[in-house]
């Protein structure tokens, strides 16, 4: 009975070997499971110590321990590989497209990485885990984690975390979230949380404009946080006081509700004539819609405001005063975003050509068919075709003016009809945050200095036709597994000859 007191002893050292391989790591359970193993073993060992030995001086006692030195070597040397691999993952993607792999530009990027950084997913998807692994390996200082949007709710709250699949890319204190992780907005984050230095981003006051200390649902407080959490700093300024100060990257014009000076219209041409980029979040009549100054840049504020007879909105909780966009421009703000955003009270814009000014305005953002801008007082939502404009209208647009005499320079003008989109109580809806961020993004020329270029990857996956599924359905599961029983039957019939 003795001698039977190995097995468990083995036993214990296989799980300890097994489940060392599989976590890579030997902690505490893995080491006791081992000691407890040896123990036994040597335990067993001391108290049948003469038959042991017999056992070694036979012949098949020497097969038995090189047979036993050969595995335990085998499995040593699979345990090794698979921490070698795990410290030093390496794929081959064998696509005719690469379609699995990182573009050169996203690579290049990540090699020049200085600090470490994290991507942090929450919740568990598949596709966006092999994108993220694809990025680890690129670079020793990324590291990829994986977080609980139930169980780690409160660090969900502050990054604003609304569904499973979200990422959030982490350098130090500062962070980025990304709603649909693809390669190019990993790689713009990515670039965005190592900037040496926050972008200063100055919002003008002074008249009527929303508030960025503001709590209220009319402020934008939300905003200014998101911002800082970004690496941008907003700065309030006013035109009345000078110039647009130097150090101001954009400015922004969010809501105003009175009428801008000569003066003030003066210094804001300045600025934006000397390659200046400008952010302008207009609202419906009696708001100033500022035509005079960008009307000549190819983009016209037109009267009135927009209304919605569709029931698009009806989901959201919106009346027909807040048109859903529903359609967007070929332009790096807009290019492959394809969710609706709302705007509660829009002006109507209009895209003028302008080639004399050395750029070609673009629609960034329209309603749909049902909707119509109407200057009426009336709060009735028909239509009347001898006073009203019927859609589709343009709620944002974007124009790039030349400014300077070298070639490159120009500026950057982004205009909405609503301001309310990105105050608190519309910035909390996840995509209208994310149209601000890439406007802004466009207008500092961050999306143009961290671009990825990824194309649309070839795909070669076959699809079959109901035919071609029943067909393999039936030798798959039908005639393979025929083929042993059938050789069997052979074999069985060609024995009894």
């Amino acid at each position: 009975m003795k001698r039977y007191l190995a097995i468990p002893g083995a036993l214990l050292l296989i799980a300890a070997f097994i489940r060392a391989a599989v976590n890579v790591e030997w902690d505490r359970p893995n080491v006791a499971l081992a000691l407890a193993g040896a123990a036994i073993v040597l335990v067993t060992v001391i108290l049948n110590w003469r038959e042991v030995v017999e056992w070694v001086r036979d012949p098949r006692g020497v097969f038995a321990v090189t047979t036993g030195i050969s595995v335990a070597v085998f499995v040593a040397a699979v345990v090794m590989l698979n921490i070698v691999v795990w410290y030093n993952p390496w794929s081959a993607d064998l696509t005719a497209s690469g379609r699995n792999e990182v573009t050169d530009e996203t690579r290049a990027i990540l090699a020049r990485l200085e600090e470490p950084v994290v991507l942090r997913q929450f919740g568990e998807t598949p596709r966006v885990e092999q994108l993220l692994r694809s990025f680890e390996r690129e670079s020793r200082r990324l590291r990829v984690e994986t977080a609980d949007p139930e169980r780690d709710r409160q660090q969900a709250l502050e990054y604003g975390i609304s569904s499973s699949g979200q990422v959030v890319v982490l350098a130090g204190e500062t962070f980025r979230k990304i709603e649909q992780p693809n390669e190019q907005a990993l790689v713009t984050a990515i670039v965005q949380v190592t900037s040496d230095e926050p972008r200063v981003v100055c919002f003008v006051t002074g008249h009527g404009e929303r508030g960025l200390q503001e709590t209220g649902a009319a402020g934008i407080g939300t905003l200014n946080a998101i911002l800082e959490g970004s690496n941008y700093t907003p700065k309030a300024i006013s035109l009345l006081e000078g110039d647009v100060p130097a150090g101001c990257e954009v400015l922004i014009v969010a809501g105003a509700t009175q009428e801008y000076l000569p003066a003030e219209i003066a210094r804001l041409t300045t600025y934006t004539d000397a390659r200046g980029r400008l952010a302008m979040l207009l609202e419906p009549d009696p708001a100033p819609s500022f035509a005079g100054f960008l009307r000549p840049r190819g983009i016209e504020p037109g009267a009135g405001r927009i209304l919605d007879a569709s029931t698009a909105g009806s989901s959201l909780g919106l009346g027909p005063a807040a048109p859903l966009a529903i359609s967007y421009g070929d332009h790096p703000v807009t290019r492959a975003f394809g969710v609706a955003t709302f705007f509660d009270g829009a002006r109507p814009l209009t895209v003028l050509e302008r080639p004399e000014y050395g750029g070609k305005p673009v629609r960034l953002a329209e309603t749909g068919a049902r909707s119509f801008a109407t200057a009426r007082e009336e709060a009735i939502i028909g239509f009347d075709a001898t006073t009203d404009l019927r859609g589709p209208l343009t709620l944002a647009a974007a124009t790039t003016v030349r400014a300077g005499k070298l070639p490159g320079e120009e500026t950057r003008i982004a205009v909405f009809g609503d301001s309310d989109f990105i105050a608190n109580a519309g910035i909390r809806f996840s995509n209208n945050r994310d149209l601000f961020l890439r406007a802004l993004g466009w207008l500092l020329g961050e999306q143009e200095a961290t671009f990825v270029s990824v194309e649309d990857r070839e795909n070669r996956r076959i699809l079959l036709t109901r035919q071609m599924q029943a067909w393999m359905y039936i030798v798959n599961l039908g005639l393979l597994p025929l083929i042993p029983l059938v050789a069997g039957i052979v074999v069985y019939v060609r024995s009894r000859r």
